[in-house]
C-alpha cells in the first residue's frame, strides 16, 4: 500500500520507451517548461526539456509507456496559457540520465 500523497510508478506490462517529442503551440515558454518538468517529476520521467530556435518545445522523455503517454497527454493539454497545436514523437536512442531537467 502507497503512503498517502505518494504516486507509484508500477506499471504493469509498461515496457520502458524513450520517445523525444516536438511540442509547437502559441504558449509562454518557460510556463510551459516548468509545467512539463512538475508534470515528468511527478509521474517519475526522465529526460530533459529545453525552448528550441522556433519558439516551441522539444521534450525527451523515458519511463514506462503508459506513463510518458501520460506526460504526452498532459503536454497536449498544457497549462491554461498554452494553446497546444502540435506534438510530434519519434524513438529516441540512447540512454538518459535519472531525473528530469529543464535544459537552457
Amino acid at each position: 500500500m502507497q503512503p498517502e500523497g505518494t504516486y507509484s510508478s508500477d506499471v504493469e506490462g509498461g515496457a520502458p520507451v524513450c520517445i523525444r517529442y516536438r511540442i509547437a503551440g502559441r504558449m509562454q515558454t518557460r510556463d510551459y517548461l516548468a509545467f512539463v518538468a512538475a508534470r515528468a517529476r511527478w509521474l517519475d520521467i526522465s529526460g530533459w526539456a529545453e525552448a528550441d530556435a522556433t519558439d516551441g518545445v522539444t521534450l525527451v522523455a523515458a519511463g514506462p509507456e503508459a506513463l510518458v503517454g501520460a506526460l504526452e497527454m498532459a503536454c497536449a493539454l498544457g497549462p491554461l496559457n498554452a494553446l497546444i497545436e502540435r506534438i510530434e514523437g519519434a524513438e529516441e536512442a540512447g540512454p538518459v540520465a535519472p531525473g528530469f531537467a529543464i535544459r537552457r
